[in-house]
Order: C-alpha cells, then sequence, then structure tokens
C-alpha cells in the first residue's frame, strides 16, 4: 500500500501541465479521425518536398563560413585529418566544432565530385528540417500537450521558416542540423523526468547527454542547452541522472577541447591563414564584430552597451520576424529593407506576448525548454554578431512562447468578460499558428516564382551572384599556374573550385610580409555583394579579369614579390614646374 502511494505522489510531481486533457480529451473536441490525422501528415509532407526541391539551388560558399564546412569535410573524406587543407603550411587546426563536418564528410565519401555533389551535400539539411517537423509536432503534442492541429501548426510554421528554408537549399550551413538535434535533446531530457518506470531515467540522461555533445560539437552556443539540463535534472532532485548526464557529456566533448587546445593555430599560422577560420572564440567575442579584427575590440566596459544593442534588435525587430517574416526581412539575403515604425512597434508588442507566455508557463511547471531559451538568448546578446540567425534554432520554441502570451491574453479578457471556453481558446491559437505558416508558405513560393523570372530586374540576386563568383573561380582555375598561392576573400570556395592554396585577404597592408614570405602574386576579389572600386592602394596593380556582372570582381596581378611596390605605399604626385 505505502509502496502505491509514494509511486502516485511521484507521477503527481513529473506531471506535465495539462496533462489529463490530451489527447484523448482533445480529439473528441477537434472531431479528429485516424484518416484526417494521416491525411495532415501526408499533405503537410508533400509541401515540405515541393518547397524544398522547388528552392534548391547550386549555391554553395556565398555566407564564406558554409564554405568551410565543405572544405573540412573534403579534408576528412581524402584522409588529411580535421585540417585546413588550402592553406600553404599543413596541419592548421581550425576553431569550428567538427560534428557537422564530420557529417558532410561521410556524403562527400559518397560522392567526391565538387561541385557536382552539392545537392547531396545540402540534403543533410533537408532531411534535418524535415526532421525537425516530426520532432516538434512530437514534443508539442505529446509532452506539452498542445491539441493535434496546433501541434502541427507550430511544426508547419517552423519548417517552412523562410530563413531555415534558405540555410537548409541555398547555403551548407550547420543550422538545421543543429535545431533538430537541439529540440530533440529536449524531447529526451524531458523524459528523463517523465518516464515510468523510474528505473529507465538512466537510460534517456545517457541519450540525452550524447545528443547535448552533439549540439555542442556542432555549435558551441549549446553550452546553455549543457547547463539548462544539468539545472532542471538537478531542480527535479534527480541527482543521479545529473551525474549521467554530466559524465556523458565530459566523455564526449572534453577529448576534442584537449585536442583543439593542444593544436591550436600558432601565432605564425594565425598571421599566414589570418580569417576567422583561425580565431578563437575567446578573440572573436572581444571583437566589435566577431571574426573581423580589423574592426577593433571592446573591453568589458562596453559589454553593457552590446547587450542592450543586440537586445533591442531581438525586441523591434527579430521577434516581429518570427511571426510576420516578410515585414521584417527580405526575400533574399543582402537586401536592404526599411522597416516602419509600426512594424517596431508591432514586434514590440509580439516580445512582449512572448515574455508573458514564458513566464505562465514557468508558473505552470518548468521544463528544459524553458531554461534554454533565455540562457541561449543570454549567450547570443553578449555576441557582436547580427542576431538574427543566432535566433533561428529557437525558433519553434519562440512560436510557442508567442502562442501562450495570447492565450495568457485571451484567459485574461474573458475573466474580465465573460466565461472563457477552452475549445475556442484552441482554435483561436490554431488559426494564429497556422495564418503564420500560410505566410510562410507564400513568402517561399513567392521566392520560387522570382527564382524563375526571366526578366533581371525582377529575379533573384543571390543565384546571379553566386554564378558571377563562379566565373572568377572558373578563370583562376583555367588560368593561373596552379603553384601559385592566392590571397581572395574566400579561400575555401576558391580552393574548391581551382585546388590553389589560398590565404584570407582581409588585411593586404598589415599581411604585406606574410604575402612576400609566401610569394603570393595574385589577389582574387569575391563577394556576394557589389565592391567598391579599387582604391589608390589597389589601383597601383594590374587588374587581369573583371567580372561580366553587377559586382565588379576582379583577379589582380601583384607582380613579383621582389620588384612590386609595397601595398598602400602610393607615391604623392609630383608638383608640376612653374
Amino acid at each position: 500500500m505505502g509502496k502505491r502511494v509514494a509511486t502516485k505522489a511521484r507521477n503527481v510531481r513529473t506531471a506535465p501541465e495539462g496533462r489529463s486533457k490530451a489527447p484523448e480529451e482533445l480529439k473528441s473536441k477537434w472531431g479528429l479521425s485516424r484518416w484526417a490525422k494521416v491525411a495532415s501528415g501526408v499533405g503537410a509532407l508533400i509541401l515540405f518536398l515541393t518547397i524544398y526541391l522547388l528552392r534548391l539551388d547550386k549555391v554553395v560558399g556565398m555566407i564564406v563560413d558554409d564554405a568551410w564546412y565543405v572544405l573540412l569535410a573534403k579534408g576528412l573524406a581524402i584522409g588529411k585529418g580535421y585540417t585546413l587543407i588550402n592553406s600553404p603550411s599543413p596541419g592548421i587546426v581550425p576553431f569550428y566544432p567538427p560534428a557537422f563536418p564530420m557529417l558532410l564528410s561521410l556524403v562527400y565519401r559518397l560522392s567526391p565530385d565538387f561541385p557536382s555533389n552539392v545537392w547531396l551535400l545540402k540534403s543533410i539539411s533537408i532531411a534535418a528540417m524535415l526532421g525537425v517537423g516530426l520532432v516538434a509536432f512530437y514534443y508539442f503534442f505529446r509532452d506539452r500537450r498542445l491539441p493535434f492541429y496546433l501541434a502541427l501548426g507550430i511544426a508547419v510554421a517552423t519548417i517552412f521558416y523562410p530563413a531555415l528554408v534558405f540555410l537548409a537549399t541555398s547555403t551548407v550551413m550547420s543550422e538545421c542540423v543543429f535545431t533538430l538535434v537541439l529540440l530533440s535533446t529536449i524531447v529526451v531530457i524531458d523524459q528523463v523526468v517523465r518516464v515510468e518506470p523510474r528505473s529507465h531515467a538512466w537510460r534517456y540522461a545517457l541519450l540525452g547527454g550524447a545528443l547535448a555533445s552533439v549540439a555542442f560539437l556542432t555549435r558551441s552556443v549549446a553550452l546553455a542547452l549543457i547547463i539548462a539540463a544539468m539545472l532542471y535534472l538537478l531542480k527535479e532532485r534527480l541527482i543521479r541522472a545529473a551525474v549521467i548526464f554530466g559524465a556523458v557529456v565530459v566523455l564526449f566533448v572534453a577529448p576534442w577541447m584537449l585536442y583543439a587546445g593542444r593544436h591550436a593555430p600558432t601565432a605564425e599560422q594565425r598571421v599566414e591563414q589570418s580569417g576567422n577560420i583561425v580565431q578563437s572564440y575567446a578573440a572573436q567575442f572581444w571583437q566589435k564584430k566577431a571574426g573581423q579584427p580589423m574592426l577593433g575590440t571592446i573591453t568589458i566596459d562596453d559589454l553593457p552597451e552590446r547587450v542592450w544593442t543586440n537586445g533591442s534588435e531581438i525586441i523591434r525587430y527579430d521577434l516581429g520576424s518570427i511571426a510576420f517574416y516578410p515585414l521584417f526581412r527580405p526575400p533574399e539575403p543582402g537586401l536592404a529593407m526599411r522597416i516602419d515604425k509600426e512594424a517596431r512597434g508591432l514586434s514590440l508588442v509580439l516580445s512582449l506576448l512572448a515574455l508573458i507566455g514564458w513566464v505562465s508557463l514557468i508558473r505552470e511547471r518548468m521544463t528544459v525548454a524553458e531554461i534554454t531559451v533565455p540562457l541561449s538568448l543570454l549567450i547570443t546578446v553578449a555576441w557582436g554578431w547580427e542576431q538574427f540567425r543566432l535566433l533561428l534554432p529557437l525558433v519553434p520554441f519562440l512560436i510557442f512562447y508567442l502562442l501562450m502570451g495570447i492565450r495568457v491574453i485571451y484567459r485574461l479578457y474573458h475573466r474580465l468578460y465573460g466565461v472563457s471556453k477552452p475549445q475556442a481558446e484552441w482554435a483561436l491559437l490554431t488559426i494564429i499558428v497556422w495564418s503564420m505558416g500560410v505566410v510562410s508558405v507564400y513568402n517561399n513560393l513567392s521566392y520560387i516564382l522570382k527564382k524563375h523570372v526571366p526578366t533581371p530586374d525582377y529575379s533573384l540576386l543571390w543565384t546571379p551572384a553566386f554564378e558571377e563568383n563562379e566565373a572568377v573561380m572558373r578563370y583562376v582555375h583555367a588560368t593561373l599556374p596552379k603553384s601559385e598561392v592566392i590571397a581572395t576573400q574566400n579561400p575555401a570556395l576558391l580552393h574548391l573550385y581551382t585546388g590553389h592554396q589560398t590565404i584570407a585577404s582581409d588585411d593586404p597592408a598589415g599581411s604585406w610580409e606574410t604575402w612576400n614570405r609566401l610569394g603570393v602574386r595574385y589577389l582574387v576579389r569575391t563577394s556576394a555583394y557589389r565592391l567598391p572600386d579599387p582604391d589608390a592602394a589597389e589601383s597601383q596593380y594590374k587588374i587581369i579579369y573583371r567580372s561580366n556582372g553587377i559586382l565588379n570582381l576582379r583577379v589582380i596581378d601583384l607582380g613579383l614579390p621582389g620588384s612590386r611596390p609595397v601595398w598602400g605605399a602610393v607615391k604623392a604626385p609630383a608638383l608640376s614646374k612653374q
């Protein structure tokens, strides 16, 4: 008898909010049949495949980071290890976490012919987004006990979110895979608390630790997830599970941390390769803009201003774009967009609603997600980078908190003016989230139509920009001797296309002695956006190729190291004789 009472008490402690209402009662409210559920799922899958396949393109490396991911994957696939195979000096280990390049390397082994394998490399992110949809639906329907169509709506709004679709189909970035691992880890950690019998909890703690480790080895911001999971398990007094989770994380993460510390690029290697690929995260943290040391650094006294600026950016723009993407973000990256004061005010309201929703869930019952999200935001606002891209893995949770904030306002209104009807409440939230999904689908369809518009003035700029860069790289491949070391804005992508050894060209004046030592003769100006005309320093040298397009890309012959003028040492014009 005592044993049954203890078990019952434990079940009460671990039961999530509203558990008794779902799924049986909610099924009767919505009149759902098995065929309706199957039809909804199949319809979402067909729409997913249609949009993702139509948006899929041949573009790769335009964000620069994704070119590094592919290059590191190639190094692993061809047996040169996790090193910068483009560098003149072999064996330089990057600071990027290795999980995503390792995953890409598996595909690279199957299809090593670049760039013909780009579509296969992108298939990893597309499959990850399909997984995000499935896991998100499972989490919000089974764990958070939302009605079927509301949970499905959050999943649909997430997988069709235009920025995530773009990253999956027009880049080879890690965000989509990271989002899947992050969401999966939260689902598993929640199961540690919910599982019965309790003797099985260690299995979920073990799996959760492994998934959290993969998340950290994909993107270091997952430190927030690891801390949140530990705090959550300790809050629930699951000491044994917390110890198992922590031990697994240490077992998986420590070897990489020790290896990366022992093989960190030397000062000479950092000078040679330059660029953010050889800069530690600690160094990048104190730069005004991470990865761009030429812009200067900040001190600890500047951190409050950075946090305030980044936080304001999230509140005034980014939370608004979660619900109304076209009002706050351009259809493709790099385009300028004017955001009216009214839109900024809307974003502020939506931010307040999301905060209210988060607080309401904290009051009902805190889960690991409610700890992970604020800790992740704390890390992102302290980082010197555009906040929007850093928020993308949190999209399903931000949508959820926004809906829960609207639920609070709805209940408050009916408490003051009438009797609240749960069925009407869920119907309202379902309409809202599916409206968000429709807006995202419409935005994707508009992108697809614009992609196929024959008139240049109305078509996309992203694909033509890549083709213009690709033409420059093919010229280099066909013209310049393979023995030449080349300086360029995109070292990884140029190496992948040409096989040349490459270094970053961010600071020609500061790198001039290194370029002379390495025998760098050619400077290749690549960019995703239009470059300015050559300045006085660059005008000293001969342009041997200029792109036929709007980006003003060019290949510059600097001359032989022993006889060329020093970069920036421009002679003053001679005075005319009177």
